[in-house]
């Protein structure tokens, strides 16, 4: 069996590093370090969280956070549906139950609009088709019926609350247009506004973020990529 605690321990000292330097650099608290150091898993938080924490402490000591995490991964229990992540980073796990869903939608309007056509002798329109589930990390409230349309544009506000954070932000994808490309200073802020902004965030857990006036969670995963736009803030693989 791999040791993950001695590793990482041994790393850090070699380093000449203590824990409360690694908690300052890494934003992790110095307890689930020490968590970490001791092999307590059970006192570390959500799964997918202490995943991305040992990834995140491998990563700074000099270690190949690869065979740590696959190690770590084998001795957490999987998730259930009582134990399922936070909204930041949850993801459908399943197709089934949307597939049910959208078939069930699609079934009801497809017999309202053959009921109208019936009784006015209009012209049958098939239902739109329905789009499969995206990967949602951050989603707005819809807005209530009344009120104005949502926005289509996204602008999203970053302030650097807990430090700095290197990032990379473009209009689009990857090779979009360069909206910013820096390091945020502690207690700065910055403005992005586009239809769909792509950033590639080097430290999102010193962000507070609010997306058209909103609050939003960034992920807490070292670095990571998240694609904005007017209702929305999702994961993005590259």
């Amino acid at each position: 069996m791999f040791q993950i605690g001695s590793s990482l321990r041994e790393a850090r000292e070699r380093r000449g590093l203590d824990l409360a330097t690694v908690e300052h650099e890494t934003r992790i608290r110095a307890r689930w370090l020490t968590a970490l150091e001791e092999e307590r898993f059970d006192l570390l938080p959500e799964r997918i969280y202490a995943l991305g924490f040992l990834r995140t402490y491998a990563v700074y000591v000099g270690l190949d956070p690869r065979p740590l995490v696959d190690e770590l991964s084998s001795r957490l229990p999987p998730e259930d549906a009582h134990d399922a992540p936070p909204p930041l980073l949850a993801a459908s796990r399943s197709r089934v139950r949307p597939a049910i869903a959208v078939a069930g939608t699609l079934l009801v309007t497809v017999a309202l609009v053959a009921l109208i056509a019936n009784r006015t002798g209009g012209a049958r329109h098939p239902p739109p088709g329905a789009s499969p589930p995206v990967r949602h990390v951050t989603s707005l409230p819809p807005v209530a019926s009344g009120r104005r349309p949502r926005p289509k544009l996204a602008t999203l506000v970053l302030v650097a609350a807990r430090g700095r954070c290197w990032l990379d932000a473009r209009l689009g994808s990857p090779l979009g247009s360069e909206l910013y490309l820096g390091t945020l200073e502690s207690g700065r802020s910055l403005r992005l506004t586009g239809r769909r902004i792509w950033i590639r965030l080097g430290a999102p857990s010193a962000l507070d973020a609010t997306l058209n006036q909103r609050p939003v969670a960034l992920p807490t995963v070292t670095p990571e990529n998240v694609v904005v736009t007017a209702s929305a803030l999702e994961l993005s693989a590259g």
